[in-house]
């Protein structure tokens, strides 16, 4: 048995040629792979490139995931200190401070860089040019 299996970059050419306008022979000419020696290296430069942009968002969806995370702890440890100072100042007592410098989670979560971002998105331009020019 032979499984056949398109990349995400196919399916895409693909739909893109099932238009509503017709096909003609230069549609057909960009599949043959004899045209250009370098198209198949491009493609798979280009695949890779997908992959290490796909990378980059999964490291800002994680940082922004947890950028969430921490503030949510943050509001509910000021709701328990709102708490705790209103039962000190009924009792009498020194409301204690708001923040606290040395709780975890007030400590800042380091954003991700977006230059490697930016670089492959280039990179993946450049091969795009490749591959139509």
């Amino acid at each position: 048995m032979i499984k056949v299996s398109n990349s995400a970059l196919i399916n895409a050419f693909m739909t893109e040629l099932e238009a509503d306008t017709p096909v003609t022979q230069c549609d057909y000419d960009r599949l043959q792979l004899s045209t250009s020696p370098f198209l198949e290296r491009n493609v798979e430069f280009l695949i890779e490139c997908m992959d290490d942009l796909s990378m980059e968002q999964q490291k800002f969806l994680f940082y922004y995931r947890n950028l969430s995370r921490q503030q949510a702890q943050q509001q509910a440890w000021y709701q328990k200190r709102k708490a705790e100072n209103a039962a000190r100042k009924n009792a009498g007592e020194e409301p204690l401070p708001e923040e606290d410098p040395t709780n975890a989670i007030f400590k800042p979560i380091p954003e991700p860089s977006r230059l490697d971002s930016f670089l492959i998105t280039n990179q993946i331009s450049n091969y795009c040019n490749q591959i139509n020019g």
